[in-house]
C-alpha cells in the first residue's frame, strides 16, 4: 500500500509540475518597470506589452536614432570635428571624452556612440550633419513620423534631459526594428569590447552593461538620466526567431530582469513560418524584352503566433524598368516582394537584378539609306533637265537655219 502512494504521489507531482511550467510559459508576466514592450522583430506584431503608448523619457535610447541618421548622412571615412558644446555635455564613461577640435571618422563615432553611449561624441554628430542641435532634432523628428513613431518628440540628440524630449515603449520598438535594416548599427550594439581611433588617440572601449550576460541577446542599448530612470532595449533570439524587448521607467535592478522575462514570453509565442534567404531567386520580368530574374537583397525569417491562422500570400511585385533607362546594374533594387497577411501587406523585401543587363538600340541602317543617295538622285535629275533643255534649244537653232537656208534659196 505504501508503494502505490508513493507512485501516486510521484506522478502527481510530475503531472502538476508539467503544468505548472506550461501555464508559466503562457501567462503574461508581471514587471516591475513601468512601461515595456515585445514585438516580433520580423513583422512588428505586438507580443506583449505594459503601458506602451504611455510617454516617458528615453535617456540614451536616444541615441539610436542619432545612429541612424549617422548611417543616412555620412560615408565611412568622412571626418567630423568636436566643436566646445560638443565637450561640454555631460560625460557618459571615464575612458573617452573629446577634446575641443579632436576629430573622429564617421564609423568611430558610431563605435563610440553606441558601445559606450557618447553623449559629447552625439552631438558632434548633430553638429556636423544638422549644422547645429535643433536643425538636427528637426531631422531626428522627420525621421520618427517616417517609421510611424506618433507618440514621440526628440529634442537632444543624446537624451540628456529635457522635459519635451519624450517617447513610449511601443515607439522605441519601432525605432529598434527600424535599427535592424543597418548592418553597422546592429554589429556596434552587439560590440562588448572593441577599439576607437580619434585623429590625436586610440582607445579601448567596453560595454559595462549586463545586455551580454543574458544567452539570447544579440545585442541592444541601455539608458539613464535621474528622471527617466533605467531604459533597455534588447534583441533576443532563439530556435530562428528574433523579437525586441523594450522597457521604460525601470530601475538597475529590474530591467535585465524584466527584459529577458517578456522576451522569453514572447517567444515562445512564436513559430517560424517560413525562411527567405538573401539571393535567393524570385522570379523575373523584362527588359527591352530581356529577361531580367529578381533576386532576394536581404535575408529575412517570417515568424507568427502560433494561434494565427490567417492566409499568408508571397508575391514578386516588378517596377516599369524603360522610361529611357538603358542598364540595369547587378543589384539595382527592380521590385519588391511583398508579403500580405489576409490580404494586407504586411512587410516587404527589395528585389535586385542578378546580373547587369544593358540594352542597346539598334542601328537605323534604313533611314542612313535613305538620306545618302537622296542627293545624287537629285543632281542627277537637274542634269538631265539641263542636258534635255540644251538639246532643245539645239534643235530648235538647227530648225531655224533650215528655215532661212530654204527661204533664200527660193528668192535666189
Amino acid at each position: 500500500m505504501t508503494k502505490k502512494v508513493i507512485i501516486i504521489i510521484v506522478m502527481l507531482t510530475a503531472v502538476l509540475g508539467q503544468t505548472g511550467v506550461a501555464y508559466g510559459e503562457n501567462q503574461s508576466p508581471a514587471i516591475s518597470s513601468g512601461t515595456g514592450v515585445v514585438i516580433d522583430s520580423s513583422t512588428g506584431a505586438v507580443l506583449y506589452e505594459k503601458n506602451k503608448e504611455e510617454q516617458a523619457f528615453p535617456a540614451s535610447l536616444t541615441k539610436l536614432m542619432t545612429a541612424i541618421l549617422l548611417e543616412d548622412h555620412m560615408a565611412n571615412g568622412e571626418w567630423m570635428t568636436a566643436s566646445k558644446k560638443a565637450t561640454l555635455q555631460e560625460a557618459s564613461n571615464s575612458v573617452f571624452n573629446l577634446k575641443v577640435g579632436e576629430r573622429m571618422q564617421k564609423e568611430e563615432a558610431l563605435k563610440a556612440l553606441l558601445v559606450i553611449s557618447a553623449n559629447d561624441v552625439a552631438m558632434m554628430i548633430a553638429e556636423h550633419i544638422g549644422g547645429d542641435e535643433a536643425a538636427f532634432a528637426e531631422l531626428m523628428n522627420k525621421r520618427a513620423a517616417s517609421i510611424g513613431m506618433t507618440h514621440t518628440h526628440f529634442v537632444t540628440p543624446n537624451g540628456l534631459h529635457d522635459p519635451q524630449h519624450v517617447t513610449t515603449a511601443g515607439d522605441l520598438a519601432l525605432l529598434a526594428k527600424e535599427a535592424m535594416k543597418y548592418p553597422d548599427v546592429m554589429a556596434a550594439m552587439g560590440t562588448e569590447k572593441t577599439e576607437v581611433k580619434t585623429d590625436q588617440r586610440q582607445v579601448v572601449i567596453r560595454d559595462r552593461s549586463l545586455i551580454f550576460q543574458n544567452p539570447l541577446a544579440l545585442g541592444g542599448k541601455t539608458g539613464f538620466t535621474d528622471q527617466a530612470h533605467n531604459t533597455l532595449i534588447e534583441y533576443l533570439k532563439q530556435d530562428n526567431k528574433t523579437v525586441i524587448a523594450v522597457v521604460m521607467k525601470s530601475s538597475r535592478e529590474a530591467e535585465y530582469q524584466d527584459v529577458e522575462a517578456i522576451g522569453k514570453y514572447g517567444l515562445n509565442r512564436l513559430e517560424v513560418q517560413r525562411t527567405l534567404q538573401k539571393g535567393e531567386l524570385v522570379g523575373a520580368t523584362t527588359f527591352y524584352g530581356e529577361r531580367v530574374e529578381g533576386v532576394l537583397s536581404e535575408s529575412m525569417v517570417l515568424t507568427r503566433l502560433k494561434e494565427d491562422h490567417a492566409e499568408y500570400t508571397y508575391t514578386p511585385v516588378y517596377g516599369t524598368l524603360h522610361n529611357g533607362q538603358k542598364t540595369i546594374e547587378a543589384g539595382e533594387v527592380i521590385g519588391a516582394y511583398q508579403i500580405h497577411k489576409n490580404g494586407v501587406l504586411l512587410t516587404q523585401i527589395p528585389i535586385v537584378s542578378l546580373k547587369r543587363v544593358t540594352h542597346v538600340d539598334p542601328p537605323l541602317i534604313s533611314s542612313e539609306k535613305s538620306s545618302v543617295p537622296a542627293p545624287r538622285w537629285g543632281w542627277m535629275v537637274v542634269c538631265l533637265l539641263l542636258l534635255a533643255y540644251g538639246l532643245y534649244k539645239s534643235l530648235s537653232a538647227s530648225a531655224l537655219r533650215s528655215k532661212q537656208y530654204e527661204v533664200e534659196k527660193e528668192v535666189v
